[in-house]
């Protein structure tokens, strides 16, 4: 199933899509899966290849923001099942997640569903936080993707070109 699908299922119109992807990103250190490997997000350039559920898509682009008093979401080990994340992950409160399971269905009525980190919080395992500075990356390809980051799953936004 394309990302489009998702998104325009989950979502009630594309401006809200497209607002639930600004601001997104992971933090530093989060794992991706590569077709090497899985690597930490920030070695991820232009022009490496990463296992998406679309198979191997060439990243395009790759953003690094640096962000102070920054607003994350702190997703705890197995918080969202066994191995989903693997470690404890910080990710940008808009970055959008793709769940499989009980929460999609009680949030959005179907079995799978894109929900921005911020929503799934449940303040103790899932939990909103302030930490006094992030980098968080966002990885672009070519047409919207989701990837894996450790254990989860994670949608990217396609490159947007300026006219």
């Amino acid at each position: 199933m394309h990302m489009a699908h998702l998104a325009q299922a989950s979502f009630a119109s594309a401006s809200q899509t497209q607002e639930i992807f600004t601001n997104a990103g992971i933090a530093l250190g989060t794992p991706v899966l590569t077709l090497d490997e899985e690597l930490p997000v920030e070695f991820i350039m232009p022009g490496d290849r990463v296992i998406t559920r679309n198979g191997m898509r060439k990243v395009v682009q790759v953003e690094v923001t640096r962000v102070e008093n920054a607003r994350v979401v702190a997703i705890s080990r197995d918080s969202l099942g066994v191995g989903r994340p693997t470690e404890e992950m910080f990710v940008a409160p808009n970055q959008p997640i793709l769940i499989r399971d009980w929460r999609a269905k009680a949030l959005y009525g179907k079995a799978e569903a894109m929900v921005p980190a911020s929503r799934l919080c449940d303040g103790e395992f899932i939990r909103g936080d302030i930490l006094a500075e992030v980098r968080f990356v966002t990885l672009r390809f070519e047409g919207p993707e989701v990837i894996y980051s450790g254990g989860m799953k994670l949608a990217c936004v396609p490159v947007t070109v300026d006219a």
